[in-house]
């Protein structure tokens, strides 16, 4: 994939409509353009209506499969319309434990990220990862002297993770808003033939606990399960890297906070150690070698990078392709990593998130 420098801003007008247009309208006016190389899709010139037409919706399906990246700008979106829009997707998946303060949505099916309060006070939303300037000199490469940008695959933790992840964003921060998104297909198929054979041998455990415990660290407002929702989560293994059913690529998977060891296929890890680990939050040595991949995936090459400043739109709605099915012991692990996602969210944010289920689950 040909390198292009990391997009720095995005500018146009904004299209409203009260009713649908027809299928043929909607797909005539539309625009699309890649964002690097073949990866990420721009999607201009449709509206809030158009969106719920089911033959577009199949239409912008084919093009996630093959961009890997969705974004459309400058929608007004209702919860309803949001879970609406994602269900072209995949049927739409469960709202992690430990965080019901923040759902939204028909049946709670959406996420509310970012720092609102109510009036009292109290967080109704969940925070960001980590209150840190995660962008250097505009890049959004991996430093693994600083751990950041925290990049990560959603869901890792899941005992059926999302086949995919659609953003909202109702109010980005004066400054920054900054979310990047790497191509981890393509970042596999950039690795030696060696390092590909050693990687396929490799399980990584994933705990929703460690996850939270971890996080917790770097923001002292992020919530903790309780013990009875640790005991409903336990540890998952998922393997490093995971086949995409549809297109037939491989790509880089379990690179996700709540990646707790890094262990051969078959290896067991003894109770005590894990669960001192996924309380502690602190990660076994064996993940190092996930942050050394993360120098790889996020080289310019293989990302494409987006700033939500205030008054450049209304609305950002972004697709995460992300689904494989592969046996893991007695359950089924349906996602695969096409791309990972790193958000730098301070000042005051509010971003909607719906995670998709593949149909055939």
């Amino acid at each position: 994939m040909a390198s292009q420098q990391v997009m720095s801003r995005l500018r146009w007008n904004h299209f409203r409509c009260l009713e649908p247009r027809s299928f043929a309208d909607a797909a005539r006016n539309l625009q699309m353009k890649f964002l690097n190389g073949r990866f990420g899709a721009l999607i201009e010139h449709v509206t809030a209506a158009d969106l719920q037409s089911p033959e577009l919706g199949q239409m912008l399906r084919r093009t996630w499969l093959q961009a890997g990246l969705l974004v459309i700008r400058g929608l007004d979106l209702s919860p309803d319309d949001f879970a609406s829009i994602s269900r072209h997707f995949g049927v739409l998946g469960p709202v992690p434990a430990g965080r019901e303060h923040a759902k939204l949505g028909p049946g709670g099916c959406i996420l509310r990220i970012g720092n609102v309060r109510d009036q009292t006070g109290k967080l109704i939303s969940q925070p960001s990862s980590t209150k840190e300037n995660v962008l250097l000199d505009g890049s959004s490469q991996y430093r693994p002297a600083e751990r950041l940008p925290v990049w990560h695959t959603d869901g890792t933790f899941k005992e059926t993770p999302e086949a995919g992840t659609a953003l909202y964003c109702r109010q980005a921060p004066e400054e920054g808003g900054a979310t990047c998104f790497a191509d981890a297909a393509s970042a596999w198929e950039g690795l030696a033939f060696d390092q590909q054979r050693h990687l396929l041998k490799l399980d990584c455990i994933c705990s929703l606990a460690h996850h939270d415990a971890k996080l917790r660290k770097r923001n002292p407002d992020y919530p903790m399960l309780t013990e009875e929702e640790r005991k409903r989560n336990p540890p998952r293994r998922v393997p490093l890297s995971l086949q995409h059913p549809e297109t037939g690529r491989r790509a880089i998977y379990g690179i996700n906070s709540s990646t707790c060891f890094v262990v051969e296929k078959g290896q067991e890890v003894e109770p005590e150690k894990l669960e001192r680990h996924e309380l502690s939050g602190e990660e076994d040595d064996s993940v190092s070698i996930l942050q050394e991949l993360l120098v790889h995936v996020t080289a310019p090459k293989y990302t494409a990078s987006l700033l939500c400043q205030i008054g450049d739109f209304d609305g950002l709605c972004e697709f995460d392709p992300t689904f494989a099915a592969e046996v893991r012991k007695q359950s089924w692990v349906k996602r695969s990593a096409d791309i990972s996602r790193s958000q730098r969210t301070t000042g005051d944010t509010d971003l909607e998130e719906s995670q998709s289920l593949h149909p055939s689950i």
